[in-house]
């Protein structure tokens, strides 16, 4: 015989499901607190604004706007790890040192090139935040259809 368990005893366990993915240290929650998506386009990106536009997007759902925060070079990197900004904007190969610390995009407006050496635009953002790593890769993915 099967042990019987009530369904009393199983509802909050489904509730908590509809949350997930989470972000581990909170990025879509602050930026719904706060109103306020933090990005920063990495200097010498030529065209940064599909990157933007996918950006723009999210934050509208969430009822914030971007705010462009001016970080340069490896500071950028440092800022994104730390939660200084939300997404990074710019030009990163697939082979990219920084994609065992940071979430790496696929290419924006553009399929993969051959060359994993190649540095195509790309959204970067913090290894964890699940919830805003999959919204983007979504819009990404949706973008190139």
């Amino acid at each position: 015989m099967r042990p019987f368990v009530p369904l009393v005893v199983l509802l909050p366990l489904l509730a908590g499901c509809n949350t997930l993915p989470r972000d581990a240290a909170g990025t879509t929650q602050r930026i719904e607190q706060t109103h306020m998506m933090r990005v920063t386009i990495l200097a010498g990106t030529p065209n940064a604004q599909p990157a933007l536009a996918i950006l723009a997007a999210y934050a509208r759902t969430h009822h914030a706007r971007i705010m462009l925060v001016p970080i340069h070079g490896e500071h950028a990197h440092k800022a994104l790890e730390d939660g200084e900004i939300d997404a990074l904007v710019g030009h990163f190969a697939k082979a990219s040192p920084w994609q065992t610390d940071l979430a790496l995009s696929k290419p924006v407006a553009r399929g993969e090139p051959d060359d994993k050496e190649h540095p195509v635009l790309r959204i970067v953002r913090r290894n964890g935040e699940n919830a805003l790593i999959l919204a983007i890769d979504r819009a990404i993915a949706d973008g190139a259809q």
